[in-house]
């Protein structure tokens, strides 16, 4: 990769030339990111709006930070020019078609651990959470580590499906922590389905698949505005997105999406 043209890479850096450890590193780093920000947040009983404020305060932060040279991760520039993983040149259409493999393996390994959590003890509580949140607090949960455990797993995740992206794009810069991208992943959502896993992944690849067609021609200035007008006709006409235009026989996430907190477990002893 291009890294400024220094001829000495600095001290963090080292470690990542070998396979293992830049594997364990990419769940490592967002999973304690994760940790000490929401640790900080839930026990402080940061909730909702307040919660997307903050963290998006905090990746804007890192934008701003992540652009400066002197940081040592690529400047305005970022990371490019990657040629090989594992010996392979990341320009072969072989390697191409394992990463696209790869990625859809880990798309449906993380569908299934997603799947796995919601339907166990632990997931009718985050869901009970999510309907009412004072109420599973009276009952006894401890409320902060769920939240807590839940978000440092979405960072997993999250760091997982960037050390995917990356050799496939070919360049990462700190624009990526614009506030734009979190933004497109909740209208991927809202347009696959609030409340169900196979929507939330629906929603990502039917947006993606119309901005990488939409953003290539005339209608490219404007991609932005119907983006927003995308979120504006679901939230509106489509309250449960695509998900909710299939009968319910059909729709096996749909019991995400009912309220937990009548079913909940016993209360904690």
């Amino acid at each position: 990769m291009v890294f400024l043209n220094w001829d000495k890479l600095p001290w963090f850096w080292y470690g990542f030339n070998h396979f293992g450890f830049a594997m364990l590193m990419v769940v490592l780093v967002p999973a304690l990111l994760a940790l000490v920000f929401g640790w900080l947040a839930f026990r402080s009983r940061v909730t909702g709006v307040y919660l997307s404020i903050m963290t998006q305060a905090l990746s804007y932060a890192m934008m701003l930070a992540f652009f400066r040279n002197d940081m040592g991760f690529g400047g305005n520039n970022g990371f490019t020019d990657f040629k090989d993983l594992l010996g392979f040149d990341l320009h072969k259409d072989s390697t191409r078609v394992v990463l696209f493999v790869a990625t859809a393996v880990a798309l449906a390994a993380a569908y299934l651990a997603c799947r796995a959590i919601t339907a166990s003890r632990a997931g009718r509580v985050i869901r009970a959470i999510r309907d009412a949140e004072s109420r599973t607090r009276f009952l006894g949960y401890r409320v902060e580590s769920y939240k807590l455990w839940t978000f440092v797993f979405s960072a997993v995740l999250a760091g997982i499906a960037g050390a995917l992206y990356v050799p496939q794009v070919g360049i990462i810069n700190p624009s990526e922590f614009a506030p734009i991208n979190s933004i497109e992943v909740v209208i991927w959502v809202a347009v696959g389905g609030r409340g169900t896993l196979v929507g939330a992944a629906l929603g990502a690849v039917l947006v993606n698949y119309a901005k990488s067609t939409f953003t290539t021609g005339l209608l490219a200035p404007y991609w932005l505005f119907a983006l927003g007008a995308l979120f504006v006709f679901v939230t509106i006409f489509l309250p449960k997105g695509i998900m909710g235009l299939l009968p319910q026989r059909l729709s096996r996430d749909k019991a995400t999406d009912a309220p937990a907190t009548a079913r909940a477990a016993q209360p904690a002893e």
